[in-house]
């Protein structure tokens, strides 16, 4: 039973742009999930065509990624401009629709990036943050959205890594994730049972080529079709929607 009045949304993005994005979003639309992809133009992995993120586009939200893949913390403000505001350019020229939305490739960006974000035109920005149900915060005039899943077999030692790196040693605290020795499955089913119960955000996330190299489709469909079953418990929005429940 929920205990608050609080929504319980849940949004699913996915990084990179590799092709195999195109299965991702076919799951997606067999449940009736949303989905924002974050899609970069030069990389040296495979990509979707212009065409495919265009077509993409008429379906799911298409967000930037930069145009490198740059690691935002490890170049100047000048460089940092030119991926942000090329990336935003660049997907609204390919899909005719604005992007308000962007993702930190690695997850990685200096606190005062954050106000060149907004220069460039974005309201909300997804970083690499796990194991959180919680809803974005307000930061410079943005959006900052947290995960809560990511589609990896990622060891107790990786999320306590990535809670020390995020300073969110809460969201460890309040989770069983270094108890679930890789099994990100289960995690992600108790911590969807908790956003029912109490509201909040649960946010799944991967890498379409993460998910083919560790064979992890199987899993994924396993976890989207118990999305859909309890959808009248849940609200599904996109990343830009989720951005404007900040706080």
């Amino acid at each position: 039973m929920r205990r608050n009045h609080a929504p319980s949304l849940v949004s699913t993005s996915w990084d990179d742009g590799h092709p195999l994005d195109l299965r991702v979003a076919d799951l997606l639309s067999r449940y009736g999930l949303t989905g924002t992809f974050y899609v970069p133009r030069h990389v040296s992995w495979p990509t979707m065509t212009e065409r495919e993120i265009r077509e993409l586009s008429l379906r799911f939200e298409v967000g930037a990624h930069t145009l490198d893949h740059v690691l935002l913390d490890r170049v100047g403000d000048d460089e940092a401009r030119n991926q942000l505001l090329g990336s935003r350019q660049w997907i609204e020229d390919v899909t005719g629709k604005p992007c308000r939305i962007f993702c930190f490739p690695g997850g990685k960006y200096r606190r005062e990036q954050l106000p060149l974000l907004r220069e460039s035109g974005f309201e909300a920005a997804r970083t690499a943050e796990l194991l959180s149900t919680r809803f974005p915060r307000r930061m410079s005039g943005l959006s900052l959205i947290s995960t809560t899943v990511q589609v990896f077999p990622h060891s107790p030692l990786a999320y306590a890594k990535n809670a020390i790196r995020r300073l969110s040693l809460r969201n460890l605290v309040g989770t069983r994730a270094l108890f679930c020795a890789r099994d990100w499955l289960k995690l992600a089913q108790e911590l969807l049972e908790r956003t029912v119960a109490q509201g909040g955000v649960f946010h799944l996330w991967g890498h379409s080529s993460e998910i083919e190299e560790q064979r992890q489709w199987g899993r994924l469909e396993a976890l989207l079709a118990m999305l859909s079953e309890s959808r009248n418990q849940l609200t599904y929005v996109t990343n830009s929607e989720l951005g404007a429940h900040a706080v």
